[in-house]
């Protein structure tokens, strides 16, 4: 008799691991006039009159291990804006800070050249206040931008880039960045135009959103939290009076053409 309740436990076990889905699906048991127990996925060739000994079971889909897709390190946020502060982080190194932005779920990201170019090791805080290695990946020896990969096992959010010639003057601009040290400080301002500073430079958008020591390499982002533009430069005065509200980012474009094949696109 154990012999056969071992048998009919393993019979069964193997039954309900024969499909990896089981949704919709049954499992029949019934006792035949000699007395054996019969499990199937099958109902029994038996007329329906002496269905009154078959059990009909259904088998439910097994529970989704939430393990198995664990939600990126830096959660999405609340509105684009949130998202897209969540997705900058503060770079320290031994005598500079300065900001970055992931651009894949593996880490990668884009800050500036100047960033990054001292030699030393490097330290990514992110929203969650934990500080993770740095990695330079490569720059760029045409404009002031670099590569760089937040060191973790898990994997990152991202922003995704908006063509910059599509924008309009007016059109509502965020900065975010470690303005003044602070990490991912937001601020607001419009889109200005287009601009070259100076005789075969490079073109630049100027906007309006207040920058300070610390806002290089941040996104610029419309109001949709797509970037379109790399936090470079501001003016601070001219001729010894200060200026506030003139910022440069080095447009979407440049990003593209540099490193286009770093980014993830969204799908």
């Amino acid at each position: 008799m154990k012999r056969c309740a071992v048998f009919v436990a393993l019979f069964l076990t193997a039954l309900l691991g024969m499909s990896p889905s089981y949704g919709g699906s049954k499992i029949y048991k019934w006792v035949d006039e000699k007395g054996v127990v019969h499990f199937s996925d099958r109902a029994p060739d038996v007329p329906e009159k002496t269905w009154k000994n078959i059990e009909e079971r259904e088998l439910n889909d097994p529970p989704v291990n939430p393990k198995e897709e664990s939600p990126p390190l830096n959660r999405t946020g609340r509105s684009p804006i949130e998202n897209a502060a969540n997705c900058t982080f503060t770079i320290k190194g031994a005598k500079r800070i300065g900001s970055g932005f992931l651009i894949a779920s593996n880490g990668y990201a884009i800050t500036c050249r100047h960033v990054v170019e001292e030699t030393g090791a490097y330290v990514a805080l992110l929203g969650d206040q934990n500080e993770y290695p740095l990695n330079v990946i490569t720059v760029s020896y045409t404009h002031d931008l670099a590569v760089v990969q937040v060191a973790t096992s898990q994997r990152t959010g991202f922003l995704s880039l908006r063509n910059a010639r599509t924008l309009v003057p007016g059109e509502r601009l965020f900065a975010i960045g470690a303005s003044a040290g602070l990490h991912a400080t937001v601020t607001d301002g419009v889109f200005t135009g287009f601009r070259q500073i100076s005789q075969g430079q490079e073109t630049l958008i100027q906007f309006s959103a207040p920058v300070n020591p610390g806002n290089s390499g941040g996104p610029l982002i419309d109001d949709s939290g797509q970037v379109v533009g790399m936090v470079s430069m501001k003016f601070q005065s001219q001729r010894g009076v200060p200026i506030t509200g003139v910022g440069f980012a080095i447009p979407s474009s440049d990003i593209e053409a540099e490193f286009g094949t770093y980014l993830e696109r969204n799908r």
